[in-house]
């Protein structure tokens, strides 16, 4: 008989169990034996990936004495009620050291759309905090929804108030309104420790010291297993996100500082050159796996699987090896109006199409969106005609893009996978867990008069890195009239949303899909990255970011990508407000409705059978440490109907709860 998915799981991973649920009424409760070891659930419990009749928990179960080298025995109990007077499942499991004690089991034979309870216990009477649950209901079943999105969680920029609020805000609900899980989008953690924040200043916490990280003159980076398991369990000590994880079931994506900032495939990014770390992106994986609950091998036909170490030494390409180590990308169903994609956008993607000082070896001040255009194109660019040399300069440099193949931030296999489950969906709606932004934010640099400047890209790494296959998408979801897709996005530190045109450089183009991106849980905002540059570059750009009075600054980055630089260099000048609204909007940016880039915080999204509403919700101060949930600055409200074939999605808001931040609103006094 062939050996199943199932049949494999005690191969794939010591710490994965396969349990199906009612346990039989006529059988005896299980115990631990005596002297069972006692254990310490330090990093709390969680659920992942539900379904209709199956979920994935989680803990971590280290024995509180260190002598223990072998396996421990730890007792799962699944009930219908947060009491356990009605426990439908009771299994004895094991763990250890192999797997830093965590361990995954896989519940299945629950009941649709419906809460269940669990806890796990060791010897001597320890046990770990209750964790709630919720499945998804049936295939057939119309049922409103309401999630949280959250992405970028550094432990160290800023405490965990946005967990604490939603959490709070939860609890206050209407059950019909409860948040039913949580989509998050990525960096749950970060590889990096830096020894301050952009302006020198001390971080608000610190990770401990690394077992074997790296240490240069401004950070600390993870390079082993050891390192990375170190970090996770260091983020789960915060009580905050232990509570969130133990609420709700969450689903995940990573993005890239659960291996390496900015990578692609199993290279890191940080210096000039791209550098190939096999094995450190094999020991990223495992790790993830290990504290991440999902369900990868345990779900039939889907191309997800569980961790599967390589030998690096003996493998012809060490960089496939590491990354194929683990699959993550899958879909799931919730009810019969919502399809859940998820995508992997860091391992299969290629590499930058543009090197780190292109744009300053062509004296270009940025990256221009046609030099983007060419780079990413390659032998495709201009209908398979790329030109010879490049449009800069004296037109004397080669194209160093036209023999490559053009870029691709999926890769083609999971990008034929993702297209096909959009087409093939029978959802109303069909909701992209896309781990960086989709909405555009270009400068209009060719609105300044006589500059001779185009309109340019601040940063390569997100979708804007990849027009070609933008556009490949796009084209497809118009020609198959794809309707109701909406990417929810994270990465960038920032809230916005937009409406997705079919060609990112057209802006008489119809729109197709819809992106809500969201700022950062804790992650400083992009701004204080923005600023940072600007404060050390040519005075030009400093307006673009920020308007110095009186010592202050005032940001302005939000109105350079919504109302356009011209905007921004006007109000740096004048202050005046009329003047700068104007001579908007920025045209380099159709379909973007709102943009804060100093925001931290989650968004909140509710889907019903012919709309959905979101909610991107900011933040008060997160720098200092609190013991009540910290105060929501404001909330920006969107609407969205569902649209039809040949019909283009009708975005509304925003309309704000709270102090509209700049430029919506005057800037403070």
């Amino acid at each position: 008989m062939p050996i199943t998915r199932r049949a494999v799981l005690g191969i794939l991973s010591s710490s994965t169990f396969f349990l199906t649920a009612p346990t039989r009424a006529d059988e005896p409760p299980t115990t631990l034996a005596t002297g069972a070891a006692a254990l310490r659930f330090a990093q709390g419990v969680a659920s992942g990936d539900p379904r209709s009749d199956s979920v994935m928990l989680w803990t971590r179960a280290e024995p509180t004495e260190q002598k223990v080298t072998e396996s421990v025995a730890v007792l799962l109990q699944v009930s219908e009620d947060e009491n356990f007077s009605s426990v439908v499942l009771e299994s004895m499991l094991v763990t250890s050291e192999a797997s830093d004690y965590t361990l995954r089991a896989y519940v299945d034979g629950l009941q649709p759309d419906r809460y269940y309870y669990y806890r796990f216990l060791g010897g001597a009477d320890s046990r770990s905090r209750t964790g709630r649950t919720r499945t998804a209901p049936a295939a057939d079943q119309s049922a409103d929804v309401t999630l949280a999105f959250a992405s970028c969680q550094s432990f160290e920029q800023g405490y965990y108030g946005s967990w604490a609020r939603m959490i709070a805000d939860d609890q206050a609900a209407p059950e019909d309104a409860a948040i039913r899980f949580v989509l998050h989008l990525g960096d749950f953690i970060y590889e990096r420790s830096w020894h301050t924040r952009y302006d020198g200043s001390d971080q608000s916490r610190y990770v401990p010291e690394f077992p074997d990280g790296v240490i240069t003159d401004r950070n600390r980076h993870a390079v082993s297993l050891a390192d990375y398991r170190h970090i996770y369990r260091t983020y789960l000590s915060d009580p905050w996100l232990q509570a969130a994880r133990a609420r709700w079931p969450f689903i995940c994506v990573w993005d890239d500082h659960e291996f390496s900032n900015d990578n692609f495939q199993s290279y890191n990014n940080y210096g000039d050159r791209p550098k190939l770390e096999a094995q450190r992106r094999q020991d990223s994986n495992q790790a993830w796996f290990e504290f991440i609950p999902t369900v990868l091998d345990e779900a039939e036909e889907q191309p997800a699987h569980d961790f599967r170490a390589a030998e690096l030494a003996s493998a012809a390409d060490t960089n496939a090896a590491a990354r194929d180590s683990l699959c993550i990308y899958r879909s799931l169903r919730w009810g019969k109006n919502l399809d859940i994609v998820l995508t992997d956008n860091r391992s299969y993607r290629s590499a930058p199409c543009l090197d780190k000082h292109a744009a300053a070896a062509l004296d270009l001040p940025m990256n221009t969106v046609t030099l983007v255009k060419i780079a990413d194109g390659g032998s495709s660019y201009n209908n398979g005609q790329p030109p010879e040399f490049l449009p800069y300069g004296d037109g004397t440099v080669p194209n160093f893009a036209r023999e490559r193949d053009p870029g691709s931030c999926l890769g083609h296999q999971q990008r034929e996978w993702f297209l096909a489950q959009l087409e093939g969906s029978t959802a109303r709606w069909k909701l992209w867990g896309n781990s960086i932004p989709l909405l555009p934010l270009r400068l209009d640099l060719s609105s300044v008069p006589l500059a001779g400047y185009e309109d340019s890209i601040f940063t390569i790494d997100p979708w804007a890195g990849f027009p070609h296959e933008v556009s490949l998408l796009m084209d497809h979801l118009e020609a198959k009239k794809v309707t109701g897709l909406v990417s929810l996005s994270g990465d960038h530190h920032l809230h916005g949303a937009a409406t997705i045109n079919r060609a990112p450089d057209e802006p008489e183009a119809p729109a197709v899909a819809v992106d809500f991106a969201v700022a950062a849980i804790s992650s400083s905002p992009t701004y204080e990255d923005a600023a940072s540059v600007a404060r050390k570059g040519p005075p030009g750009f400093r307006s673009l970011v920020f308007s110095e009075a009186d010592g202050k600054e005032l940001p302005l980055w939000n109105m350079t990508l919504s109302r356009g630089v011209l905007a921004s260099m006007a109000y740096d000048k004048t202050g005046l407000a009329t003047l700068a609204e104007w001579l908007g909007p920025n045209e380099a940016n159709p379909g973007l409705k709102f943009v804060d880039t100093l925001a931290n915080g989650y968004g909140l999204a509710r889907f019903r059978e012919d709309t959905m509403d979101v909610s991107l919700i900011t933040m008060s101060d997160l720098s200092e440490p609190f013991e009540e949930a910290p105060p929501v600055r404001y909330r920006a409200n969107f609407s969205l109907p569902l649209w039809g074939p040949g019909e283009e999605p009708e975005l509304a808001g925003p309309t704000f709860e709270g102090p509209a931040p700049f430029p919506f609103a005057p800037p403070p006094v």
